[in-house]
């Protein structure tokens, strides 16, 4: 087995890690998410440079490419910071790939092409209030009248609904149905609906995408904004769970690796008693770790890449990368505070913001509970 990149694969990860450098420095990051302003211009940048693309075939608009390419781009943006993967995710990474597998022809003629345009921006809304880990008993309903779907409820956790154009919103079209899974179904939503409310949410990182709680009270839906079948929501969604804990673990490799490097720079360029501080071994140690939780979090991430795209079941090995990496990117960002000392507790430098981000890598998604749920059953416990 070999999971290093082709020389194709490693010049597109130069490219793209280039590209952010240049396009969002830490200081307009920072910037961004003081103000809590969301980055239009990237996004559209995202098109011009063709992210928006990858992964999507070229009759769509796409550049082609698969799962591997998504993961080199989900690893550079969280390397950068939060707030990039939340400009870039949910659209792509989840609505995009969902209209690509489920939607019929037309909706892939509609929304495909716009996404890689940069004109259509979509936010996930799954979670409700009282529904995160169990979301087969959401209650947010939705019931056909004439040629229209009536929805009335909430979401909470959407990321990106203030500036969306739609959302993909699985809501309950059965309530008798049992299990109740059956009786979900996908509607893609438009935020400019009448009825249709948002509110913003603070949250600890990547601010300059807000999170938001969205109330529905009679909102109308065109039927034709059905995705697939009515009753066939859950499995949408469960079709694209694999894939976004593969790429959930390559984020929280970017993060592991940005916090690893940037304590590593530190421990260098620092000196105290007359040397580096990375000269002591206590420092020295952590960054031994550190490195090697980077190591271990590309290794599972590229494992289960490597079983998806070989079409081999992978649901054990996307659970055991999102579960590592996300809960390495929390050790090593941990490391990376107290590497930097004081420095590292002031919102001046870096290391705090790794450690904010990653504790969110730990629960979105699902959180490491649910990912050790799974683990365990298809271990036969």
């Amino acid at each position: 087995m070999d999971f290093s990149l082709t020389k194709e694969q490693k010049l597109f990860q130069s490219t793209v890690r280039e590209f952010l450098e240049k396009e969002a420095p830490g200081w307009l990051i920072r910037e961004w998410e003081e103000q809590g302003q969301y980055p239009y211009d990237l996004f559209q940048k995202f098109a011009e440079f063709g992210l928006l693309g990858v992964g999507l075939p070229e009759e769509y608009g796409g550049s082609g490419g698969g799962l591997t390419e998504l993961a080199i781009v989900s690893e550079e943006m969280a390397a950068r910071g939060q707030s990039l993967v939340n400009v870039f995710t949910p659209t792509v990474e989840f609505c995009r790939q969902a209209i690509l597998g489920f939607g019929n022809e037309e909706q892939k003629r509609h929304f495909l092409p716009r996404i890689v345009k940069g004109e259509c921006r979509m936010a996930m809304g799954l979670t409700e209030p009282n529904h995160g880990s169990d979301l087969a008993t959401l209650e947010t309903m939705a019931y056909l009248d004439g040629d229209e779907y009536v929805i009335n409820g909430s979401k909470i956790f959407t990321t990106g609904a203030h500036i969306s154009h739609y959302i993909f919103l699985l809501v309950r079209t059965d309530k008798t149905a049992s299990p109740p899974h059956r009786g979900l179904s996908v509607l893609l939503t438009p935020t400019d609906s009448s009825g249709l409310t948002i509110r913003t949410l603070r949250k600890l990182g990547g601010d300059a995408v807000h999170t938001c709680e969205v109330s529905f009270d009679n909102v109308r839906v065109p039927r034709s904004n059905l995705l697939h079948e009515e009753g066939k929501g859950w499995h949408i969604v469960m079709a694209h769970l694999d894939e976004e804990r593969i790429l959930q673990g390559a984020k929280c490799t970017g993060t592991t690796r940005a916090a690893f490097e940037y304590a590593l720079k530190y421990a260098k360029e620092r000196e105290q008693f007359g040397q580096p501080i990375g000269k002591f071994q206590a420092i020295a140690h952590m960054l031994a770790d550190m490195a090697s939780d980077v190591e271990i979090c590309r290794l599972l991430t590229h494992y289960a890449i490597w079983r998806k795209e070989n079409g081999l079941p992978c649901s054990k090995e996307a659970a055991m990368a999102k579960l590592v990496t996300s809960e390495a990117a929390m050790r090593t960002s941990h490391k990376a505070v107290q590497i930097l000392g004081g420095y590292g507790y002031t919102m001046e430098y870096e290391a705090q913001r790794y450690f904010r981000e990653s504790k969110f890598w730990e629960i979105g998604g699902g959180t490491s509970q649910i990912q050790r749920d799974i683990i365990a059953k298809r271990l036969g416990l």
